[in-house]
């Protein structure tokens, strides 16, 4: 993928919830109840997944520490990218917003939605499952990057 999400490791447990298929991912996802996922719902789940994942104490903002805990090669900068007010913290908004400018959730979208109809089915997130299974990289981010750029 070109573009990199900020939590990106984080990503890949999004996908890899949403792609296990459960009942109660796949429909906590789904939120209108109408069998897909559309775009809307993919990024609200996506949002909400990493940056449950990443806010490890739950106050409801990123400390640098956690941060550096899912982003320990990436330089501080871009903590300080997404900390729109300096801070110190990032919150759900400041992350959302850093995750709308990057546009990596629509773009990964697009790459599960293998139909184009803007809609995620059970069966397009599990292909996309398979799809990770089957590139090289010795972790899940590596596969999930490989699968994104293929």
């Amino acid at each position: 993928m070109n573009k990199r999400l900020i939590y990106y490791p984080l990503a890949v447990s999004g996908v890899l919830a949403l792609a296990a298929c459960t009942a109660s991912s796949f429909s906590r996802a789904d939120q209108d109840k109408s069998g897909g996922v559309s775009l809307a719902e993919f990024d609200a789940y996506m949002k909400e997944t990493v940056f449950t994942a990443v806010d490890t104490n739950g106050d409801g903002k990123v400390s640098q520490e956690e941060w550096r805990r899912v982003n320990p090669k990436d330089p501080v900068s871009e903590f300080r990218g997404s900390d729109r007010n300096g801070d110190g913290f990032i919150t759900r908004a400041e992350a959302d917003a850093a995750f709308d400018k990057e546009g990596s959730i629509r773009d990964l979208f697009k790459k599960i939605d293998s139909d184009g109809n803007g809609s995620l089915s059970q069966e397009e997130v599990k292909a996309f499952q398979a799809k990770m299974a089957q590139q090289p990289g010795k972790t899940e981010l590596e596969k999930l990057s490989n699968a994104a750029e293929s």
